[in-house]
């Protein structure tokens, strides 16, 4: 299998999609348990076999995307689901960049192995990170990570901290430069519902929580898309995620993304900015704690 992506916008030739087949809310895991705890979101998370209803909508809105990127001639894999597993976000814990696949040092203990779920990815050019132990040992979720060709963002937060990003320098070498940035405190720790590029020169910006100076050094010429809102999603007991899932959003080529079909502003916003927009449902986004951009990771653009 080939690895080859070094951003988040060019021609998407392969990718996997998560699944929510046998998929399991943790019930011994320290890091979630204290990612809920320190959570302001109405509600009560409910442990284990997801809901019926919660299941069936996101296996269909899955599905439906992955029909749409098979349409389009993108080759799509899906993570095995005969265990209990948590890989509906596929793109948490499998950092792609280069020909590189890097296990990363998750806080998550009950996702350490999910590495095991992808046994497509076996011949490939694997790099297993130490298990974080302790705080202070290195950590990070792929999904803290913006790929800007030789440049790796770093979202520093409650998932990822400096001892992380100082180790993937040094696992990637000169070929990247990894960026620390942190100018936000909020809840969901990653950094794609609040900073995207759609292609070489524009980024789409969550207003809420980044200003102007804020931004990266490198993107300050560049063209900002400024999102001040999104339709908040319904959710069933308790959100994983926070209405601004709603800005997370997938980019099939410079100039096609995929949006949450009840995004019409951001929609709109998009389209007159040039860009081709495909909709389609994504239903129990805050509900499991992911939109287009988390329940994919790209394998190789062009």
């Amino acid at each position: 299998m080939k690895i080859s992506t070094v951003n988040e916008y060019s021609e998407l030739k392969s990718i996997i999609v998560g699944s929510v087949e046998n998929m399991s809310w943790p019930t011994d895991d320290n890091e979630f348990n204290r990612s809920i705890d320190r959570s302001t979101y109405p509600g009560t998370l409910t442990r284990g076999t997801l809901p019926k209803q919660v299941s069936e909508e996101a296996t269909e809105d899955l599905d439906r995307l992955v029909q749409i990127l098979e349409n389009r001639d993108i080759e799509v894999y899906r993570p095995l689901t005969d265990q209990p597993h948590w890989a509906y976000s596929a793109r948490d814990i499998l950092l792609t960049v280069g020909d590189m696949v890097i296990q990363c040092p998750t806080p998550f203990d009950s996702r350490a192995n999910e590495l095991d779920l992808y046994p497509f990815l076996n011949d490939c050019n694997i790099i297993k990170a130490p298990r974080p132990r302790t705080d202070d040992d290195p950590r990070f979720d792929a999904a803290n990570i913006l790929k800007v060709d030789d440049k790796l963002v770093y979202s520093l937060s409650h998932s990822a901290n400096d001892a992380g990003a100082d180790w993937l320098q040094k696992t990637v070498g000169n070929a990247y430069e990894v960026i620390k940035w942190q100018v936000v405190d909020y809840e969901i720790t990653h950094i794609d519902s609040t900073l995207l590029t759609l292609d070489k020169n524009t980024v789409i910006v969550n207003a809420s929580r980044v200003k102007e100076q804020d931004l990266p050094n490198f993107m300050q010429d560049y063209k900002k898309i400024w999102i001040d809102d999104v339709v908040s999603r319904d959710f069933h007991n308790f959100p994983y995620a926070s209405k601004w899932i709603g800005m997370n959003m997938l980019s099939l080529d410079p100039e096609t993304v995929l949006v949450d079909d009840i995004q019409t502003d951001l929609k709109e916003k998009l389209e007159a900015n040039k860009f081709n927009v495909i909709t389609t449902p994504m239903r129990q986004s805050r509900t499991l704690g992911g939109g287009f951009h988390c329940v994919t990771n790209d394998l190789e653009r062009e």
